[in-house]
């Protein structure tokens, strides 16, 4: 539901479509996660300012586990914020008292 509504808003704002493949990659990792290790909400929010799009997924879960070394062998868990990274300007990671926040800058490459 997080990827579809995230296209839409794209579409409409008329990101370039390959970016917009992008964000949605990064929401549906990040909502896995939030999804996996919140407790019940869920909050994702996108904004535009010149050319880069800021993508902020927000859970209410405990403090996260360490994250594992970037050499250890993978298994089918663990590598969405790599693969986040991966595509993003830039990744912040801030863990509060009521939840963690995620965000993701991207840039556009060109304009539709």
């Amino acid at each position: 539901m997080a990827r579809r509504c995230v296209v839409a808003v794209l579409t409409r704002w008329r990101f370039p479509s390959a970016d917009r493949e992008s964000a949605e990659l990064i929401v549906g990792e990040l909502a896995a996660n939030a999804a996996e290790h919140g407790r019940h909400d869920m909050t994702v929010r996108l904004s535009l300012h010149e050319g880069v799009l800021w993508i902020s997924v927000t859970d209410s879960g405990a403090p996260g586990r360490p994250r594992r070394p970037r050499d250890a062998d993978p298994d089918e868990h663990g590598r969405g914020l790599t693969i986040v990274e991966l595509l993003a300007l830039e990744v912040r990671v801030r863990q509060g008292p009521l939840g963690r926040r995620v965000d993701v800058a991207l840039t556009a490459t060109a304009t539709e």
